[in-house]
């Protein structure tokens, strides 16, 4: 997809266009792997919380899923209860606490390093009174995991619910490369003018302690504060 100069187009994240081209390219992923979809039933979905009204386009729900269901592949903008109901990877994130860091390229070492500068970040929230709750990547409670992928105690990697084999390996294809979902995805972001003048750490994670207190209160109030 490209404007009539032939650059590719670019969306705020969150925004029902962004939406739609994460799913499509999503569900792409998927077909282009050869699954044997008659294996899963599994169900992706990331909801994003207090979008500016601007970006909501009339949504009462903005984000967008893909769920593998009776052998067949299907996604789109939204956070349909069908796919909900389906194990697999669900997330309900406030839009401001990810916005600038899903803009961000990065391969399987630089996903990592994002986690733990969220976690680091929301220490820091956590410290100031802003409880988030907690999200698929919230730290794993202490101790070595049997699931290397989810940080589950509860199953080994072959029982996977929320990656099984395969799923992951096909959305992230080529990620060391630019490639896979994320840096797909993060490339066609454009900058949110609330977001901009806050200071981010290099894979663009908030960094509270840095922010000046005009900058706090109003980060505060866009996580929903």
């Amino acid at each position: 997809m490209a404007d009539k100069a032939g650059r590719e187009e670019k969306w705020e994240f969150g925004s029902l266009e962004w939406c739609r081209f994460a799913a499509e390219t999503g569900t792409r992923l998927l077909r282009e792997a050869g699954l044997d979809l008659s294996r899963y039933r599994w169900g992706f979905s990331e909801e994003y919380t207090h979008l500016p009204e601007r970006l909501l386009a009339g949504r009462d729900r903005a984000g967008f899923y893909l769920m593998i269901k009776d052998g067949e592949i299907s996604g789109g903008a939204g956070v349909p209860e069908e796919c909900l109901a389906l194990p697999g990877f669900h997330a309900s994130v406030p839009w401001a606490l990810i916005a600038r860091a899903s803009a961000v390229e990065y391969d399987l070492s630089g996903q990592m390093k994002r986690f733990a500068q969220e976690a680091k970040l929301r220490v820091e929230l956590e410290a100031a009174g802003v409880l988030l709750g907690k999200t698929p990547s919230s730290p794993a409670p202490q101790g070595k995991p049997r699931c290397p992928v989810c940080g589950s105690s509860d199953h080994d990697r072959e029982h996977c619910p929320v990656w099984p084999p395969g799923i992951g390996e096909a959305l992230a294809a080529g990620a060391e490369r630019g490639g896979g979902l994320h840096n797909l995805t993060a490339r066609r972001i454009r900058p949110s003018p609330e977001l901009e003048d806050l200071p981010v750490t290099e894979l663009g994670v908030p960094i509270f302690s840095q922010m000046t207190e005009e900058q706090k209160a109003r980060f505060i109030r866009l996580l929903g504060g």
